[in-house]
């Protein structure tokens, strides 16, 4: 089983932009440090408490300080960009990180994003499928290129000069290009057959509560099998958010304090998604009401806390409802304080997983496959 972090991020933007991006340089170090295998960035425009408009960029900025880590676009929000600077920009990272890169794509999902671009009343999901089979084009074909398509058409045909490599797209390092990934967070989530269908990755969100990720497992299986294709669970991620401390006493005093970071994220995450009326992928009974989805009814349905053990042995019960995830990913939260988030992802790392590899009988294969290299 291999463990991943994702990271839209969010935190109080109030502390400053170079502040949180400059923090958040190192969480990702400390995640290569501890032997986390992969991470995901979020990308985000006009969120402040999400300050990552590329994660493309940070990438670049730590690939030669983080050598062993995964990078996920988590995600590039098609819709929002042409599919030929996409497809350019992703083509090089991929090479940049010769490979250590998976390409998360996604129809965007910040609503003053959607205004800026113009795209609060589009198809945005099927913007993204079109954009994502141009780009595929674009990288598995030779120009000249005649794309034709609803939402975006362009043509590379009369500037072709194969001989001084004119006219043609980048290709990615990975053949035929880096895997695909696309998150699931609602009930009843389309994307979770979409990427069954298409055999893309998916990651089932983190603050969506246990029986919104048990449907996501169960639609991408029985999408699977409609269409006579394997399970493959390692393209599955499930998503949690944990607080691991050295007991389950100072787990519960840290969520019970005023300045938890975990009470921001909530108060975050219900203000976001009550605005752009998807509250409904927080609740445990889609019949609540959205009065009723506040920050302590999240802390106790969506958090696992706890010591290594408690966490594992929930992690372990979740696992057997949801599905059989072949990775675990875990949110990342604002460092405050920073020693205890320290100390919570060097536990999660190096005691944690140990034990719910092992109450799952699970390996770290990610360390397999490195050793066998």
């Amino acid at each position: 089983m291999r463990l991943g972090m994702f990271m839209h991020p969010i935190q109080d933007f109030s502390r400053g932009y170079h502040t949180l991006l400059m923090e958040d340089l190192d969480v990702i170090r400390t995640a290569d440090r501890e032997g986390f295998d992969e991470v995901w960035l979020g990308e985000h425009y006009f969120l402040p408490s999400e300050p990552f408009a590329s994660p493309l960029m940070i990438f670049a900025r730590l690939a030669a300080e983080c050598p062993r880590i995964t990078f996920g676009a988590g995600v590039v929000c098609l819709p929002q960009k042409h599919p030929a600077i996409v497809a350019g920009e992703v083509a090089q990272i991929d090479h940049m990180l010769k490979g250590r890169f998976m390409f998360g794509i996604g129809p965007g999902g910040a609503p003053p994003d959607f205004e800026a671009f113009g795209v609060v009343d589009k198809n945005r999901p099927e913007m993204l499928e079109e954009s994502i089979d141009i780009i595929l084009e674009l990288w598995s074909t030779d120009p000249p290129y005649d794309i034709q398509g609803k939402y975006w058409s362009f043509q590379v045909k009369d500037n072709v000069l194969p001989h001084i490599g004119v006219g043609k797209m980048t290709e990615p390092y990975q053949k035929p290009h880096p895997p695909i990934m696309l998150p699931s967070m609602s009930r009843g989530s389309a994307s979770a057959r979409l990427t069954a269908r298409r055999g893309w990755h998916m990651i089932s969100a983190n603050f969506v509560p246990e029986d919104i990720a048990v449907g996501h497992w169960r639609d991408w299986a029985d999408e699977r099998k409609r269409l006579g294709l394997p399970l493959e669970p390692h393209k599955y991620r499930a998503g949690r958010t944990l607080l691991v401390c050295d007991s389950d006493e100072e787990a519960r005093a840290y969520l019970a304090s005023p300045d938890c970071a975990l009470r921001y994220y909530f108060k975050y995450i219900i203000g976001l998604t009550g605005h752009g009326g998807f509250v409904g992928m927080l609740k445990n009974d889609p019949d609540m009401p959205d009065s009723e989805v506040t920050v302590d009814y999240c802390l106790e349905n969506i958090v696992i806390a706890g010591s290594p053990r408690t966490v594992a042995e929930r992690l372990a019960a979740f696992r057997d409802k949801v599905g059989p995830f072949e990775t675990l990913i875990v949110s990342h939260h604002d460092w405050v304080h920073r020693s205890l988030w320290e100390r919570h992802m060097h536990l999660v790392a190096h005691e944690m997983m140990p034990i719910l590899r092992d109450l799952t009988g699970t390996r770290h294969l990610a360390a397999e496959r490195l050793a066998a290299e």
